[in-house]
């Protein structure tokens, strides 16, 4: 896994001060990341043009303008006159090699956002929102210096961003860039080296991108074996027993040994032939409730000393506080879901919208207060454990669909029934749950949660 930060100024300044590199320096070598990624990507001789405002993103882009002229035809439109001390020496140089200054937006191959950078605290002003609205609906590759302008650190947008088929970040990633609401507008993300290795540039962190390293699957290494090393897997079934079949059936591709489903509703159901039918929660290792529950009851002690999946119904029963509580639970909401768990547990009232655009701090603020692993799912799930944040950047549209969540509840159960500890049965789960989508060959609109249970065998 990476580290992430909600800003690299600080490193910025450590690079400086203690380690002896100068802001010249640090300016060149990000530049030098943008330039070296055009060379990669664009043709030879096309043209580029390089919005710039007037902070250290303009340097960056002016810098990198600066490196490709001659190579490429490139032009500066300078949307701001005031400009940094540092954007007005990087201009300095660029018109002394006859970087040419555009009047206005032209016709470009190639358009380099070096406009705004990750400080932006407020909405944009409408002649910069009018400038984005026409260079999103230009054609041409799109590059975003550090962070596409409209994107905050927090990765909210104000209220329009410039949609990047790339982002170059500066020396270390930010966290901002990977929020849902930033995943259509960022694009592919690149980390511009700025004359020092990632790791002596940063610093410590409670942020983490995850990586497909970071998935550890369960091992088959030992020979004198039975089913009951591998756990006994329990699911709650209760007014709709598909989404607990769904969970049961997940959990035993993922390896429990054994699977067995409790029904705690007076409807009959059919289970598969590989899944058991029990009347209580004796002898299981580990337990799901939440899917399809509806308003089955249950015996809230069946759950609260073992390890625990919390899904869908469970967010809207204020029982769901005490499994909040647990160190062995882990809570799989999404933002709907999440906006009611955030009611009972006393943070307040909250629509889904203001749920995603502040999904960050209140994964931070709730995971610091209630000791569970909280699995908030989204297009870029973040997964929460006493502060730390772990972000999955694998999400697909293809996972859209329903019984999607109650695959992945399966999954995470199946691995805390072989004795996965509650976080990192969260990471690996939602790193297999996402991985059978990447698997996937055909139509990402024909995925099913049939298809996450059968590729969990091709991980």
């Amino acid at each position: 896994m990476k580290k992430l930060f909600l800003s690299t100024n600080e490193l910025d300044k450590n690079c400086i001060e203690n380690l002896g590199l100068s802001e010249l320096v640090l300016q060149e070598n990000a530049a030098l990341g943008v330039a070296n990624l055009i060379r990669q990507k664009l043709d030879f001789g096309k043209k580029i043009l390089f919005l710039c405002g007037g902070g250290n993103n303009a340097s960056d882009a002016i810098a990198a303008a600066r490196m490709l002229s001659g190579e490429y035809e490139c032009e500066l439109f300078l949307w701001s006159s005031n400009l940094n001390q540092n954007a007005k020496t990087q201009l300095q140089i660029a018109k002394s090699v006859d970087v040419k200054i555009a009047s206005e937006i032209c016709e470009a191959d190639c358009y380099v956002d070096g406009l705004l950078g990750s400080g932006l605290d407020r909405d944009l002003p409408q002649d910069l929102q009018d400038l984005l609205n026409l260079i999103n609906q230009k054609p041409g590759l799109k590059i975003a210096v550090d962070v596409p302008t409209g994107l905050n650190k927090f990765g909210r947008l104000s209220p329009i961003c410039f949609k990047a088929d790339f982002t170059v970040t500066m020396g270390a990633r930010k966290i901002g860039l990977y929020s849902d609401l930033a995943k259509d507008f960022v694009g592919e993300i690149k980390l511009a080296n700025l004359g020092i290795c990632e790791d002596k540039f940063s610093g410590e962190s409670r942020s983490f991108l995850l990586e497909m390293s970071d998935l550890e699957l369960p091992k088959r290494d030992k020979q004198n074996v039975s089913k009951g090393d591998f756990g006994h897997a329990f699911v709650a079934c209760g007014m709709m027993s598909g989404a607990a079949k769904i969970a049961a059936r997940a959990a035993l591709k993922m390896g429990a040994g054994r699977v067995s489903v409790v029904n705690l509703s007076d409807k009959q159901i059919i289970l598969d032939d590989e899944i058991m039918l029990k009347n209580s929660f004796k002898l299981a290792s580990s337990v799901a409730i939440g899917m399809g529950l509806g308003v089955a009851r249950f015996d809230l002690g069946d759950f609260i000393t073992l390890p625990c999946v919390v899904d869908a119904d469970m967010f809207y029963r204020d029982e769901v506080f005490n499994l909040a509580t647990s160190q062995k639970a882990v809570l799989t909401p999404h933002p709907k879901e999440f906006a009611n768990l955030l009611k009972i547990a006393g943070f307040g009232e909250f629509s889904v919208e203001e749920v995603q655009s502040s999904r960050l701090e209140f994964a931070i603020e709730f995971s610091s207060k209630f000791a569970c692993v909280l699995v908030l799912k989204g297009a870029n799930t973040l997964i929460a454990q006493k502060g730390n944040v772990y972000i999955s950047p694998f999400g697909t549209p293809a996972l859209s669909v329903g019984g999607s969540g109650d695959a992945l509840s399966g999954i995470i159960l199946g691995l805390l029934a072989q004795g996965y500890s509650p976080l990192n049965a969260a990471i690996s789960g939602v790193l297999a749950h996402a991985k059978t989508a990447l698997n996937f060959k055909a139509n990402a609109y024909s995925f099913t949660p049939n298809d996450i249970i059968e590729g969990i065998k091709w991980l």
